[in-house]
Order: structure tokens, then C-alpha cells, then sequence
């Protein structure tokens, strides 16, 4: 049976730092989650490491690489910590190495999601990842870290995955066709029925009056570790505002979103 999908939105990255880039591909743009295209890539396999501070405590029990590419044997490794020292040596929070790849799964294109779902919530000020066992240069388009808000019951059946086609096809009167091409984005959309008031209060109506539809969110229909989890993982902008509907028992709400997603 599937897991109960959750949904966040990252926290922001004010600063990134490592000990190996490209000048023309640097790691703050791990942090430019709109701008599809714009990643982080590695002069080889050095000093894959990256570092920063988000300002003030945040509040994660979620961090994922977003199509990187990595290969069978790459390792990834997250710290969290109030200090830069901390996280530079023993954190209160450490993963230690694990597989990038997990479960092992293979993708035409060759990019994947990492996958770190930390079982209780860290307060940290400092993070730091170590990508290790990489053979060439490595590459990322974007790093989530935030909080999860997790569904209490599934989604509707309803549920639909679909694409949306940026391009376009026209024919001219002779049946001549004309195509003007553009990236083709993946879209889920999907009903959750029956919401408690709680649960919305707390963790839904927060999520949806900050990012509306114009900040980028991370949803992960399916967490549980198969080989369709990274196909059921999106991170995009929802293409209506979301909002609640009150439901037919006083103090439930039902939700529907729709998202396009740039992964």
C-alpha cells in the first residue's frame, strides 16, 4: 500500500559555500528553485561538499538533491547544527553516508532525487552535505531542505498525473505542420477529502497562505521507498491558488491540488 503523501515548501538558502564549483555553475544556484536550468556543477570528484547558514533556526526533518547526477556507488551525507563548526565535525544531527540512489532504480536521463526523511524534527541553524564514492563531475538543479506537512488519510481516488506541453504543433491550410518547441512539464493533481481541523490549523492552511500559487512547493505522493518514488516526487507551483472547502462533518475541510512541476 502506498505511504500518505506529505508536502513542503523549502527554506530559504541565503547562503551556500563549497569546496568545489564551476565559475559558470556555482552552488548558490542550488537556491534558485524558479529557474529551471540554472544548477550546480562540480569540477570533478574533489571536495563535493557543500555548507550553509540559514539565518536563524529552521525547523527540518526533510532534505533532497533534486536531479543530480548520480551514479550507483554515490554517497550522500547530511549534518545539521546551531554552529558552522558543528556541522564541519560532529553534529547533533548526522546521517552519515548513505546510498544517493535509494532504492537502486535506473532513469533514462540519467538525474535522480535523494531521499532523506529524518524521524524526529531537528532545530538547526547550519547544515552541511558531503557527496561522496562520485566518479566525474557532479550536478544538481536544486536543494530542499524544510518540514514536512503530511496528509492524516489518503488522497482521493480521483487522483491525476499528467503533462503540460510549453510548445506548440499548428498546420497551415496545406496540412503543413509548424512546431515551435518547448519544455514539457509533468502536472499532478489530487484530492485530499478529509481534513481535520487540527491538521489544517496546523500544518495545511500555514502551507497554503505562504506559498500561494507563485512559490515553489515539493510533493512527494508516494514516500514509501520503492522504485516509483522519485517518479511520484514533483516540485513546482500550483496551477490554481489552493484553498479549502468546509466538509460535511463540522470542523473537516477538503483540499484539491493541482501542480506543475519542474522536475
Amino acid at each position: 500500500m502506498p505511504a500518505l503523501p506529505f508536502m513542503l515548501t523549502p527554506h530559504a538558502l541565503p547562503t551556500i559555500a563549497t569546496g568545489n564549483q564551476r565559475t559558470e555553475k556555482p552552488a548558490i544556484h542550488l537556491a534558485q528553485f524558479k529557474h529551471v536550468g540554472m544548477t550546480w556543477r562540480t569540477n570533478g570528484n574533489g571536495s563535493i561538499w557543500i555548507r550553509g547558514d540559514f539565518g536563524q533556526s529552521r525547523v527540518v526533518d526533510f532534505v533532497s538533491l533534486l536531479q543530480a547526477s548520480a551514479l550507483p556507488g554515490t554517497t550522500i551525507r547530511v549534518r545539521l547544527g546551531t554552529t558552522q563548526a558543528q556541522v564541519d565535525g560532529t553534529a547533533p544531527y548526522d546521517s552519515g553516508a548513505q546510498p544517493f540512489i535509494n532504492p537502486a532504480i535506473s532513469r533514462e536521463d540519467g538525474l535522480y532525487h535523494s531521499h532523506l526523511e529524518i524521524p524526529a524534527p531537528v532545530a538547526a541553524r547550519w547544515w552541511r552535505i558531503d557527496i561522496g564514492g562520485h566518479t566525474g563531475d557532479f550536478e544538481a538543479a536544486n536543494l530542499i531542505i524544510g518540514q514536512k506537512v503530511s496528509a492524516g488519510r489518503y488522497y482521493d481516488r480521483n487522483f491525476e498525473f499528467g503533462v503540460q506541453d510549453l510548445g506548440e504543433q499548428e498546420y497551415g491550410r496545406w496540412g503543413v505542420s509548424e512546431e515551435n518547441e518547448g519544455l514539457i512539464f509533468r502536472t499532478i493533481t489530487f484530492k485530499l477529502p478529509w481534513v481535520v481541523g487540527a491538521e489544517f490549523e496546523g500544518g495545511w492552511r500555514p502551507l497554503i497562505e505562504k506559498v500561494g500559487k507563485r512559490k515553489p512547493v515539493l510533493i512527494c505522493f508516494d514516500p514509501q521507498a520503492t522504485a516509483y518514488r522519485q517518479a511520484k516526487t514533483y516540485f513546482g507551483t500550483f496551477r490554481d491558488t489552493p484553498f479549502a472547502t468546509g466538509g460535511t462533518k463540522p470542523g473537516t475541510y477538503s483540499m484539491e491540488y493541482s501542480l506543475l512541476s519542474y522536475i
